[in-house]
């Protein structure tokens, strides 16, 4: 595609509007998960997921890929934002996001521009799992945005209503994502849970990961006493170790994996993974064999499943129609 500006001619490549097509829907990326989404799109599976958790390499930086990055930040197609305790992260600029519409590979109406450093850890996980389900496993994800809009200062406005979740798949049977860095209180998880019972499809669940030492368990106790069951939990340095095929439980005790294990990853390696992408916490995971659940019997692929890399308008809404999103 070719653009003008300032009065000069300019092409924007395949892998420079995947990347910014990336920004748009992710709202921040760092400059790993730019290279997994635009870059490295083939090869080791363990490789990519460390990609979408933001794992950067020295070289990284006199590569001509970042070249790339810089030259659509001078030409006011990207915003980088520099951090004191976080790595250099980017977002779209209104330019580019004018320029992806003129593409044809806009789905949102608002960009993100800007993101407070209080919310960058949780938003880059966020984006992490999201583009490992996505990318690698080819499951159809929305984002939080792309259900409400962020505000201009770079956080999040009130949700219109509770259970607005992290991510969504969107499948015949639907589960919606919540990342969680912290606890909440128990009344807390009690009005979230409430508001899923009166919104969350048929067969629908809620998957929580888990970002803080007995996490799992904690969700779980929760849970069973407030008669949760369309809950399930995982911690996340378990989802990041066995790239996207971990085990979630129930509060019952049933378990399931969203993704079935294949030759490329074994889920009883013990490799070592940080659990997010900024301050690394440990997570405790609970081990138990793998059951069907009558509500969330495991498949290999979801329904609706698309090809990774980049996807056209209508590629996010083919056959949602009459799906209810929450």
């Amino acid at each position: 595609m070719r653009i003008q500006l300032k009065g000069k001619e300019w092409e924007l490549t395949q892998r420079e509007l995947q990347a910014m097509a990336g920004l748009e829907k992710w709202g921040v990326l760092g400059l790993g998960q730019l290279y997994g989404l635009a870059v490295e799109t083939t090869g080791d599976v363990r490789d990519r997921v460390e990609r979408f958790f933001n794992e950067t390499h020295r070289r990284d930086y006199g590569r001509w890929f970042t070249q790339r990055l810089t030259k659509l930040v001078r030409r006011g197609l990207i915003h980088e934002h520099f951090y004191v305790n976080h790595r250099k992260v980017f977002t779209l600029a209104e330019a580019g996001h004018k320029k992806l519409g003129l593409a044809g590979l806009s789905n949102l109406e608002v960009l993100r521009d800007s993101v407070s450093e209080d919310f960058l850890d949780h938003e880059l996980t966020v984006a992490a799992v999201g583009l490992v389900l996505q990318e690698i496993h080819g499951l159809r994800v929305r984002t939080e945005r792309e259900r409400y809009k962020p505000n201009r200062r770079g956080g999040r406005s009130p949700a219109p209503e509770r259970a607005i979740s992290d991510l969504w798949l969107s499948a015949a049977r639907p589960r919606a994502i919540e990342v969680e860095f912290t606890q909440k209180s128990e009344s807390r998880y009690k009005e979230i849970w409430d508001a899923y019972r009166l919104r969350l499809p048929a067969g629908g669940a809620v998957l929580y990961l888990t970002a803080w030492p007995d996490g799992v368990p904690c969700i779980l106790k929760h849970a069973r006493r407030h008669r949760a069951e369309f809950v399930f939990a995982c911690g996340l340095r378990e989802f990041r170790r066995a790239c996207g095929r971990s085990i979630f439980t129930a509060p019952g005790g049933e378990t399931f994996r969203l993704i079935e294990a294949g030759p490329d990853t074994d889920p009883v390696d013990r490799h070592a993974a940080p659990a997010s992408i900024g301050r690394q916490q440990s997570v405790a995971s609970p081990e138990s064999r793998l059951h069907s659940h009558p509500l969330m019997a495991p498949s290999k692929i979801l329904d609706g499943t698309v090809p990774s890399g980049l996807m056209a308008p209508s590629a996010l809404l083919e056959g949602e129609k009459g799906e209810r999103v929450i």
